[in-house]
């Protein structure tokens, strides 16, 4: 995903507005618990609620666990959250720190999956989906996570292949993944680590120790705010004493892990066509349990090999949108198909690329599993690899093959750094500067 970068819009963040069909559900079976430790975190939570409450994923437990606030706003703040939906759960404990805040609020968790969430970081809409559907089936996995993004004072895409020989002098993973709730209860929480210590990198490093493994699924799923006044950003400064308390507290548990530890990493890498089947992990005989979002409109399934710079087909699924609930599948990888429209699809599409949670023999059940719990009228298909495999499965709609040309990337790939080139952003600065005094 090297050239990600000329295309990725820090300003698209998710949760900037609660989607008009998120609603309050009521009797629904959780299957994954989200964790937050609050702290006076009033600040940027609303963002963080409108994630939650956008998810695709419907089947959570939210417990916000209120670590000793001290800022009377902030926790009247948490009594208006815990209204907002019968699924929020709040929790008041006195200041111990972050760690022990999580791990207050793993104590009340109901469900077999712990995700943990800090109050201001935000989340794409499928995140808890996919990564639901990626843990149950790889279930020798202990958890599951995706690439980052950075934003608010630093901005960067985070994308690095897990390497558990890195991870013992470098924290590859952010804090938020989903985890298997046994094995966090099997190391002891969170809270063994010191107060100073990131106690996420502890808790990886320890699984590590006993063998235990991720997943790394391969798409821009995390939001992590970067705020220079942020607790890490004390804990990270090379001159202080915690610090060195931390890293040599890092290097006793990295010395124990005795050898490499191989991750589950997405997209896989294989020169060969994986073939669809159906008879793998993920199984659809049991939906009931599955909420998902009222249906207030039709709902169409577009099955694509991927999302390029075809134009024309990019115009054709916005404007069937504009009326409609609109799903899109993607089956392969091109050169140039990494992020180059995704983030455009999504403003008004819901986009699982499958090839970045899931093995090509759960394919077949997770079309199935959308199909029934999205109540999908009609499917679309272009040119995949895979045309004649689904036509046996499915009743489908061929339609124009979609195209990927290099050309156009390079050409958008130009623009970009032709617009970014430093006279060109002060022209444009100059011009918004005249824009505005104009308006006075």
């Amino acid at each position: 995903m090297k050239e990600d970068k000329f295309f990725w819009d820090y300003n698209k963040q998710p949760g900037r507005r609660l989607n008009t069909q998120s609603k309050k559900i009521k009797n629904v079976k959780p299957l994954v618990s989200i964790i937050t430790s609050y702290y006076n975190s009033n600040e940027f939570m609303w963002q963080t609620i409108n994630c939650v409450m956008n998810q695709t994923f419907q089947n959570w437990e939210w417990i916000i666990v209120d670590d000793g606030s001290t800022n009377q706003e902030a926790i009247e703040y948490l009594n208006k959250v815990q209204k907002m939906d019968e699924r929020i759960r709040i929790y008041h404990k006195k200041n111990e720190g972050l760690a022990l805040g999580r791990d207050y609020g793993i104590k009340y968790a109901t469900t077999n999956y712990v995700l943990p969430l800090d109050a201001d970081d935000l989340i794409e809409p499928t995140y808890i989906e996919t990564l639901y559907w990626t843990l149950e089936t790889n279930p020798k996995a202990t958890w599951v996570f995706t690439d980052s993004v950075g934003f608010g004072k630093y901005i960067y895409l985070a994308d690095v292949e897990f390497d558990s020989e890195k991870m013992k002098t470098v924290n590859q993973i952010t804090a938020t993944a989903l985890i298997r709730k046994d094995k966090i209860l099997e190391l002891g929480g969170y809270g063994v680590a010191k107060r100073y210590m990131n106690e996420d990198w502890y808790l990886w490093l320890r699984m590590l120790q006993n063998n235990q493994f991720p997943v790394q699924v391969g798409y821009y799923g995390f939001w992590y705010r970067r705020r220079e006044e942020s607790l890490l950003t004390d804990i990270n400064d090379e001159h202080k004493k915690e610090y060195l308390l931390k890293m040599n507290d890092i290097k006793d548990v990295s010395d124990k892990i005795d050898k490499k530890i191989e991750a589950v990493i997405y997209p896989k890498k294989s020169n060969n066509r994986p073939l669809l089947k159906k008879n793998g992990m993920l199984s659809i005989d049991n939906m009931e349990n599955i909420e998902i979002l009222e249906k207030d409109k039709q709902a169409y399934l577009y099955i694509l090999p991927y999302l390029g710079t075809d134009s024309k087909m990019y115009k054709n699924i916005k404007k069937q949108a504009q009326n409609s609930k609109v799903y899109i599948i993607t089956l392969q990888k091109d050169i140039h198909s990494q992020y180059f429209y995704r983030q455009k699809y999504e403003q008004f599409s819901i986009v699982y690329d499958l090839t970045t949670f899931l093995n090509s023999e759960n394919w077949i059940n997770f079309i199935n599993y959308i199909l029934q719990t999205r109540k999908i009228e009609k499917i679309f298909l272009s040119n995949t690899d895979y045309n004649e495999d689904l036509k046996k499965e499915f009743k489908i709609k061929e339609i124009e093959k979609i195209k990927n040309s290099e050309f156009i990337y390079k050409l958008k790939i130009l623009e970009y750094k032709v617009m970014n080139l430093f006279p060109v952003r002060g022209i444009r600065k100059v011009g918004r500067f005249f824009k505005g005094i104009s308006k006075i």
